[in-house]
């Protein structure tokens, strides 16, 4: 009977995977950078997008490690991650051998930051500082929620963070499928290139696969990398000297001058310094830094400009938390009034002269898990591709809260 049952729950799913399935039309092979060969699916109506990734296993073993991974990997869900939408095995027997076959269907994303930076480019159109902030949260938000599933990204680049339909983030981690490969590794095995942190790119030079680093510290400087070119439109490999192993800081500090001399505020300049420091002790993980988002979000999702210098302010000494011991300050924020958090209210200075750390302490409550995740804190996510007339510069773009409901997205607005 319980074989019956079996057998029974096995020709439903079968038919749930057909009649979900008759819902696309293929369209085509991929050799994804990312996702390896993957199989495209386009939706009858709506366009939207799915691939389908198979894998033969040969054992017992290795059916049971492919089909945990991915069943772990189904549970993250988060509005920034990629998502596994249906895991499926199947048995297959030959002459020669018995064997599984492991299906994955997932969602698929063909827009990258990287085309929407190429089409930036020519002629050149810089985002508004707003869009930035944007972009930051919205990649803070799944890469602290990873950080604490203990899971790493491995390979931040804008080829590797995807738009959906209406312009907002998406992610998928190295390993999102089985036998994914850090960009480290693509890079040992000349199949990629890659942001690389100072001690990933040392160990390059010496052809080292077995690196001593704290992965996530890496992924927040490849970030670092990624919101350079972001920032200015040019790609930062020119940071790196690959073939003495070292990051060129004098290279470094000129682009940051540039950032700060296309009137981009000097907030967003010390905020991005913290996450290429040199030393991977002195960056910021990615539960400090949604520690700053957080402080703010309300004023980045509506879009308004917190970060606009009115007047110089004094840096502050922040507290971080104990494994992060920073090298520059950042300055505080450059509004005289109280801002406060979406759900741990506190001032981020009282007077002047009297700064609040930007970082919560070490001795403050932990923001819960479950509430880390960006859709409770009861907000609409804002596309990061929503934009206005590019011609706008940052100080005219947002004065008062806009209505989610009037902002246009990238592709509107090129229509226009």
């Amino acid at each position: 009977m319980g074989a019956d049952q079996s057998d029974a729950n096995e020709m439903k799913t079968q038919q749930q995977c057909q009649m979900f399935l008759l819902q696309y039309s293929k369209e085509k092979d991929s050799d994804h950078n990312q996702f390896g060969l993957v199989k495209l699916y386009t939706h009858n109506q709506n366009n939207s997008m799915i691939c389908i990734k198979k894998f033969q296993t040969k054992s017992d073993t290795e059916l049971t490690y492919i089909t945990n991974h991915l069943r772990k990997r189904k549970i993250f869900v988060h509005p920034n991650l990629v998502q596994l939408l249906a895991v499926r095995t199947s048995n297959e027997q030959s002459i020669c051998s018995d064997s599984s076959l492991v299906m994955v269907v997932s969602e698929f994303f063909p827009d990258t930051l990287e085309s929407e930076l190429k089409k930036r480019r020519q002629p050149l159109k810089r985002y508004p500082e707003s869009h930035i902030w944007l972009l930051i949260q919205q990649i803070v938000d799944p890469l602290a929620f990873l950080e604490d599933q203990k899971q790493v990204h491995g390979d931040i680049q804008p080829q590797n963070i995807y738009l959906d339909e209406t312009g907002s983030v998406k992610l998928a981690e190295y390993n999102y499928f089985p036998g994914g490969q850090y960009g480290f590794q693509k890079m040992l095995l000349s199949k990629d290139r890659a942001y690389l942190s100072p001690i990933l790119l040392n160990n390059y030079r010496n052809m080292n696969f077995k690196a001593q680093h704290n992965e996530y510290k890496s992924d927040v400087f490849s970030f670092g990398m990624t919101l350079l070119e972001v920032l200015l439109l040019e790609e930062s490999y020119d940071c790196m000297d690959f073939q003495n192993g070292c990051i060129l800081q004098n290279v470094v500090d000129s682009k940051l001058q540039k950032v700060k001399a296309s009137n981009y505020s000097q907030l967003l300049t010390n905020f991005v310094r913290e996450f290429i420091q040199i030393e991977e002790n002195l960056r910021p993980s990615w539960n400090d830094l949604k520690q700053v988002i957080d402080q703010f979000r309300d004023k980045i999702c509506n879009m308004i400009p917190f970060y606009q210098e009115k007047r110089q302010m004094s840096p502050t000494k922040l507290v971080y938390q104990s494994t992060y011991i920073p090298q520059q300050h950042i300055l505080s924020s450059p509004q005289s009034k109280i801002l406060s958090s979406p759900r741990q209210p506190q001032m981020l200075y009282q007077t002047y002269l009297q700064p609040q750390p930007l970082y919560q302490t070490k001795q403050m409550q932990p923001i819960p898990m479950q509430q880390s995740i960006y859709y409770e804190s009861g907000q609409k996510q804002v596309p990061i591709k929503k934009i206005t007339k590019l011609e706008d510069t940052v100080s005219k773009q947002v004065q008062q809260p806009e209505n989610n409901s009037e902002k246009t997205t990238l592709k509107q607005s090129e229509t226009k």
